[in-house]
């Protein structure tokens, strides 16, 4: 080996001695903050399965919802069943083609085909010929095609966006993302339209959307929207959306509300439940993550702005108590205290993880058993960290969250939003409520929705997600694109959605300044304030049972509430009231309450 060889080996050898060495030492104990006294949690965090959905669990309600008839249960219907909930579309899920049809809107899903019974297809068809609405997602064979007016459909992986004939408001309104151009794309299906009228196209021209009236209305959608909705709920939608953060992306979100407008003007007697609490056009949950220093002191100018205005916010923590590659320790007994004033100030405290690690989503699970002072990830740098564990990570800042400061801790962020599969099961186990782990773009619409396990599309679980909407890291500064960030939230208002808000106050100006233009901007017309606040009103909006029927010739809707008190949660009655004009009725319900009201 010559000079320059043997030179070479030895500097990679002595570098790789170094790597390793600090790669794999304990943390030094002078970088190691301890609480006196504290110790936990002493208890094990479990993680339990949660029972796979089943159709018959949707069964439910009356006949003047919308009905998904399911052909096959082991497709994407609970696609459905978390989309329709967060956009307050009231559904139900059968595999009886009798019960189905006895509701005037008909989803069948995943497809019709030749497959189905014959008396099933003639039924269809009579359903249609008799004045109902049906909607397909595919069509292969089965004689319905003169009644869709359009040949069997055609599939395709290539397609990458649909455009509606009719331009809307926005121009990614008009044209949504439904791919990404890599290998795991989502079949599309394209339809040779004939008599029915085309209400949308792919990139490539074939139709994606058509309509026919047949005294009532036979369409066909080739999108799967319960798969893609699924996708982006699942935190696998990111390679579809055309931007990371701070963009608009609702795909998702129109596709639902194009479904949902069939429903109303389908439907004899509809309804919906509005995702905005009464007299509010958006809802604004303000959110500032404390993963710096200087953060801790600065996070008071943040809440003092917000109790100056009457608002409460949230402030997601870092229990930094090891010096690694991030930073040092700023989780101690001289921090806790400004954490204390904060809850003083009426804002809520969550976790933002003990390490802040942008590879949390790699992290092991943990057994459960992780506690202070021994758990003690350490973070080498921006793509490597060892120690770490998903359950340690909750369950040890939660821990000291609310040993410190007495806050009770029920919402969660991780560091870079980073994302492991295991997160929902983990934080269930843990006993977080809430969470705020993706970007919006990500999930393709702006609403809240309940997590799946291993974000799955299997079993659900009783947490929520919180997509972010807007955050201050992304260039240009924040402070400049106000008004893009205040056109953005006027986008999601369209659809009644919600905008997370993160900040993070590494500073105080400009960022605080942005803050209280946006508060100025949309008082009154949305609600704003902590993602506890609002997690508490959206569970207990899901929660709720409406219904409405006809009884003795007048109409009624029947609520009940679930475990938790409803307060100013709208019920549209767009066809509802006297002579048939559209209404609004507020429910403010205690827990387990029901109430019947006559509509006309």
């Amino acid at each position: 080996m010559n000079r320059g060889l043997l030179a070479l080996a030895l500097l990679l050898s002595v570098f790789g001695g170094w790597w390793a060495y600090r790669a794999y030492r304990a943390p030094d104990p002078e970088k190691v903050y301890v609480f006196k006294g504290f110790e936990g949690p002493s208890h094990v965090s479990r993680v339990v399965r949660p029972p796979a959905a089943t159709v018959p669990q949707f069964d439910i309600g009356g006949d003047h919802r919308l009905a998904v008839l399911v052909t096959d249960p082991t497709s994407g219907w609970l696609g459905f069943v978390r989309g329709f909930r967060a956009r307050g579309v009231p559904f139900m899920l059968t595999e009886d083609p009798a019960v189905a049809l006895r509701h005037r809107v008909v989803l069948v899903y995943p497809r019709i085909s030749g497959r189905l019974p014959p008396a099933t297809l003639q039924a269809l068809a009579a359903h249609v010929r008799s004045g109902g609405t049906l909607l397909a997602f595919d069509q292969q064979g089965g004689g319905l095609e003169d009644m869709f007016g359009a040949g069997d459909g055609i599939a395709s992986r290539a397609r990458r966006t649909l455009t509606w004939a009719t331009p809307r408001g926005d121009p990614r309104e008009t044209t949504l993302s439904i791919n990404a151009s890599g290998e795991d794309n989502m079949d599309t299906i394209g339809f040779l339209a004939g008599k029915a009228e085309v209400l949308a196209a792919y990139d490539d021209g074939v139709p994606a959307v058509t309509c026919r009236r047949v005294v009532g209305r036979a369409c066909l959608m080739g999108v799967d929207i319960a798969a893609l909705a699924e996708r982006g709920m699942n935190g696998r939608g990111e390679a579809i959306s055309r931007d990371y953060v701070n963009g608009y992306e609702p795909s998702v979100d129109i596709l639902f509300a194009w479904i949902r407008d069939l429903y109303v003007q389908g439907e004899t007697m509809p309804w919906l439940i509005s995702p905005a609490p009464s007299g509010r056009d958006v809802s604004i949950i303000l959110t500032h993550d404390i993963d710096f220093t200087r953060s801790v002191v600065n996070a008071k100018a943040y809440a003092d702005l917000l109790r100056a205005n009457g608002l409460s916010g949230t402030f997601f923590m870092q229990t930094k108590y090891v010096k690694d590659w991030n930073d040092d320790i700023f989780f101690n007994a001289r921090t806790v205290p400004l954490l204390r004033g904060l809850l003083a100030e009426g804002m809520e405290l969550g976790s933002h993880s003990v390490a802040h690690s942008r590879v949390f989503k790699a992290f092991p699970l943990g057994d459960g058993r992780e506690a202070y002072p021994d758990y003690r990830p350490f973070v080498i740098d921006r793509t490597h960290a060892r120690g770490g564990t998903v359950l340690g990570e909750l369950r040890v800042s939660r821990f000291l969250l609310r040993k410190a400061t007495g806050a009770d801790v029920v919402s969660f962020r991780p560091g870079h939003l980073s994302y492991p599969p295991a997160l929902p099961q983990a934080l269930a186990a843990t006993g977080y409520l809430y969470s705020s782990a993706l970007p919006a773009e990500s999930t393709l619409g702006y609403f809240p929705f309940q997590t799946t396990y291993d974000r799955a599309d299997a079993a659900l679980e009783p947490e929520y997600q919180f997509p972010v909407a807007i955050e201050d890291e992304q260039a240009p500064p924040l402070q400049d694109r106000f008004d893009a960030a205040d056109a953005l939230i006027a986008d999601i208002a369209r659809e009644h959605g919600v905008a997370v808000i993160l900040i993070h106050p590494d500073v105080v100006q400009p960022k605080l300044g942005f803050e209280a233009r946006l508060i100025a901007a949309w008082r009154g017309r949305a609600w704003m304030g902590s993602l506890r606040d609002f997690g508490a009103w959206w569970a207990a909006r899901d929660a709720l049972d409406v219904d409405v029927a006809q009884q003795g010739g007048k109409w009624v809707l029947s609520a009940r509430a679930g475990d938790k008190a409803v307060r100013e949660v709208d019920v549209i009655l767009p066809k509802g009231g006297a002579h048939g004009a559209a209404r609004t009725m507020t429910l403010n319900l205690a827990p387990g309450q029901a109430t019947t009201q006559v509509l006309n």
